[in-house]
C-alpha cells in the first residue's frame, strides 16, 4: 500500500533542503531557513555570554552556527528520506528474510545510504524504492561536497576579515593614534598609500559578508583583529581628517572619498539586519590630544557641528562595535 502523502511530504522536503542549500552555497545571501535559523540561534549565543560573561562563546559562535546549518541539512536530508521510505509497506525490506522493515529500520536505511555506508542488511524493493535508494545516496554524495566547496571560501574569507582589522590596527591603536603616527609635522600624507590599499580589502570585505553572510557571525577573541572597532576607527579617523584638522593638513580629498564609500558599502551590506539599532550616536570625539602634540584641529565648536551631521552613520559604527562586544570608550582610548 503506498502512502502518497507520506511521499509527497518527503519530496517536499528534500526540496525546500536543496533550494536552501543551493541558495546559500551558490547565490548570494543564504536561503530562506538558514537565514533564519542563523539569525535565531546568533541571539541565542549572544544572550547566553552576556550571562555568562565570556568572550569564548562570542568567539565560537561563527563555527557553531556552520555546524549548526550543516547538521540541520543532514536531518532534513535524512528525514526526507526516511518519509519517502516510509511511504509504501515493501518500500524496504529485510534482505535476509524478505520481510517488510519498521519504522526504525527504514530510517537507519536512509541514513545509511545518506552516509554510504552500503551494509546491506535491508534493501528497496520494486524499481521506485531503487531508483529511489540511488538518488539518497547520492543526495548524501552531494551534501559532503557542497560542504567542502563552501567551508573552503567561508575560512579564507574570516581569515581576510581579521587580516584587515589587523591592517588598520597596524596604523595606530585608535583613530588619534592613526593621525599622529602619520603627522610629519606639515600633513597626514604618509596615510595616502594605505588608504589606497585598503580600498580593495574593504570592498572585498563587503562583498564576501554579502556571498556568505555567515561571515557576520565569526567574531574574534583579540580587539586587534576585531572587523568591528577596526572600522569604527578607521572611520573615525577619516572624519577627524576631514572636519577636525584645519584645510591643507589632511589627505586629498578623492583618497578620503575612496575608503569612506568603501565602508558605506559594507555598512549597506549588513544594515539593519545584523546591526542592533542604536537610538543615540556616540558623543563627538576630543581632539585635545592631537592639540598638544601641536597638529592644526579646527576648534571644537565646528568640529561637533561637522561631527553631529555623520550621526546617523556614527550609530551603525556605534553598533558594529557593540556587536562584535566592544564599547566606544574603548575605540578612543585603546592602548598604544
Amino acid at each position: 500500500m503506498m502512502h502518497v502523502l507520506l511521499f509527497v511530504l518527503g519530496v517536499a522536503v528534500l526540496m525546500l533542503t536543496a533550494v536552501d542549500l543551493l541558495w546559500t552555497t551558490f547565490v548570494e545571501g543564504a536561503g530562506p531557513l538558514n537565514r533564519r535559523s542563523a539569525m535565531r540561534l546568533a541571539r541565542v549565543l549572544r544572550s547566553l555570554r552576556m550571562r555568562l560573561h565570556t568572550r569564548r562563546l562570542h568567539t565560537w559562535s561563527g563555527l557553531i552556527i556552520v555546524l549548526v546549518t550543516f547538521l540541520t541539512w543532514t536531518l532534513l536530508i535524512w528525514g526526507g528520506w526516511s518519509l519517502i521510505f516510509c511511504s509504501a509497506t515493501q518500500a524496504v525490506v529485510n534482505a535476509a528474510t524478505g520481510q517488510p522493515a519498521d519504522l526504525w529500520s527504514r530510517i537507519y536505511f536512509a541514513g545509511y545510504c545518506i552516509f554510504t555506508l552500503g551494509l546491506g542488511d535491508y534493501t528497496p524493493h520494486g524499481a521506485l524504492f531503487q531508483m529511489a535508494t540511488v538518488l539518497c545516496t547520492g543526495s548524501g554524495f552531494f551534501l559532503f561536497g557542497v560542504a567542502v566547496a563552501y567551508l573552503v571560501p567561508v575560512t579564507a574569507a574570516a581569515t581576510q576579515k581579521r587580516q584587515l582589522a589587523l591592517t588598520i590596527w597596524a596604523l595606530g591603536n585608535s583613530p588619534a593614534d592613526i593621525i599622529i603616527r602619520a603627522w610629519n609635522g606639515a600633513d597626514t600624507a604618509a596615510l595616502g598609500p594605505h588608504f589606497v590599499s585598503m580600498v580593495p580589502m574593504l570592498a572585498l570585505l563587503g562583498e564576501n559578508h554579502l556571498t556568505y553572510p555567515v561571515l557576520h557571525f565569526f567574531f574574534s577573541s583579540k580587539r586587534s583583529s576585531s572587523i568591528g572597532p577596526a572600522i569604527a576607527s578607521l572611520d573615525e579617523a577619516i572624519t577627524v581628517l576631514e572636519c577636525g584638522l584645519q584645510k591643507g593638513c589632511s589627505l586629498d580629498l578623492p583618497a578620503l572619498g575612496a575608503v569612506r564609500t568603501a565602508i558605506d558599502d559594507f555598512l549597506a551590506t549588513i544594515g539593519a539586519t545584523f546591526i542592533a539599532a542604536v537610538p543615540t550616536a556616540p558623543p563627538a570625539p576630543s581632539l585635545q590630544e592631537m592639540r598638544d602634540l601641536g597638529i592644526p584641529v579646527s576648534d571644537d565648536a565646528t568640529f561637533k557641528a561637522a561631527v553631529e551631521q555623520l550621526a546617523p552613520r556614527r550609530k551603525l559604527l556605534l553598533g558594529l562595535v557593540l556587536r562584535d562586544g566592544y564599547d566606544w570608550a574603548g575605540i578612543w582610548a585603546a592602548p598604544k
